[in-house]
C-alpha cells in the first residue's frame, strides 16, 4: 500500500510511499475518514513519494482544509512539482493555521 497511517507521540503522521494516484484515492480518502484522530496533530511525510496525480493532491487539499492544522512534513521534489503544476502550493504547504 502507497500510504500509511501510524500514530506517534507528537501526533499521527500519514506517509506516502512510491505512486499515489487515483487508483488509490478511495482507499486513501476512506483510512483518512477512519484512521484519523479527531484533534491530533497530523504530519504528512512525502520524502519517498515517486508519482502524485492531481486526484490525490485533490484530497489532500480538502484535508487540509478540513484539518487546518496539519503539515507537510520533508516534501519530495516530485511532491513539490506536483503541487506546483496544479497551483496548489498556498494552500498545502501554508503554516498550520
Amino acid at each position: 500500500m502507497p500510504f500509511t497511517i501510524a500514530g506517534t507521540p507528537d501526533g499521527q503522521i500519514l506517509k506516502l510511499e512510491g505512486e499515489v494516484t487515483v487508483r488509490d484515492a478511495q482507499r486513501l480518502a476512506n483510512a483518512l475518514r477512519e484512521g484519523l484522530e479527531d484533534g491530533a496533530p497530523l504530519a504528512v511525510d512525502t520524502e519517498a513519494l515517486e508519482d502524485i496525480d492531481t486526484c490525490v493532491l485533490q484530497l489532500l487539499y480538502a484535508l487540509r482544509e478540513a484539518a487546518p492544522g496539519a503539515s507537510f512534513k520533508r516534501p519530495s521534489d516530485v511532491f513539490l512539482a506536483a503541487v506546483d503544476r496544479c497551483g496548489l502550493r498556498r494552500e498545502l504547504l501554508r503554516e498550520g493555521a
